[in-house]
């Protein structure tokens, strides 16, 4: 199993054109957040930001937007009701799950999306696997995992790389498996693992600031695999650094996007 690091992030990443503009870099459509989960659509919009999306559309109640619109001015809004994921020009990815809570609605985002998905917490939560569209990330944490494919924790823990190769040549999906370390698996190539990140990561919201930054890349034009490499490392890089300069027990998730801006200027990006 390959073990990433920092430079398999900037050998994929391209720099950014001189002559480009904001559809050079793709438009995402976040759906995400409920009224009882707004910080969960914040974070994983200061994500996909901060990893540079042209534009970013986040879709949700009236509650979230009014929460990621005070906070965030360079985001757009669209109020759930008036969602047509078929009908959205130029859009190149989207992202569901963050913070929605029990949403029905889910299967037929799915069904009906046009351009690649990144699904995530509850984006998982409320479909079945085999609702799952070909070349889809998921970025399952141990326990959704266990639920998606009824295995047990214990089991997954034990070998999972296995685990999370299996899933995905099944369901020619990317996996993302999260953990203490991170497996990336893919179709028809070796599962990878970032062995990044700490225990300050152990809090609500980490995983919405990574899903954000995957489907950020991914809407860029990067493929599934590069997308989930470029997000992951970058996130756990970016919280060593921020727990060597808070503390594993004070960063926050969204501290991690001041590290991840030390990283881009270091290497020149």
């Amino acid at each position: 199993m390959k073990e990433l690091t920092l430079n398999d992030v900037f050998d994929i990443l391209p720099k950014r054109a001189e002559d480009s503009n904001k559809g050079s870099y793709g438009r995402l459509l976040s759906v995400v957040g409920c009224k009882y989960y707004r910080g969960a659509a914040v974070l994983s919009s200061m994500g996909a930001l901060r990893t540079g999306v042209g534009i970013l559309t986040v879709c949700s109640c009236e509650e979230v937007i009014q929460t990621v619109a005070a906070m965030l001015p360079e985001a757009t809004f669209l109020p759930r009701d008036e969602l047509d994921v078929s009908n959205i020009p130029k859009l190149t990815a989207v992202l569901c799950g963050c913070g929605l809570g029990k949403d029905e609605g889910v299967t037929d985002i799915v069904k009906s999306c046009p351009v690649p998905m990144v699904l995530d917490a509850d984006g998982l939560n409320n479909i079945r696997v085999e609702d799952i569209p070909n070349a889809t990330i998921i970025t399952p944490h141990i326990g959704e995992f266990s639920r998606l494919t009824g295995i047990s924790i214990s089991e997954i823990k034990s070998d999972p790389e296995k685990h999370a190769k299996y899933f995905a040549d099944r369901y020619k999906v990317t996996v993302v498996l999260k953990d203490h370390q991170t497996v990336i698996a893919c179709p028809d190539r070796e599962a990878a693992i970032s062995r990044y990140g700490n225990p300050g990561l152990a809090r609500g919201g980490s995983g919405d600031v990574l899903a954000g930054m995957i489907a950020s890349f991914r809407a860029q034009g990067m493929s599934s695999y590069d997308a989930a490499v470029c997000g992951t490392v970058l996130h756990g890089v970016s919280a060593d650094r921020c727990a060597k300069r808070l503390s594993q027990q004070t960063m926050l998730p969204h501290d991690i996007l001041d590290d991840l801006t030390t990283i881009f200027n270091e290497r020149g990006r």
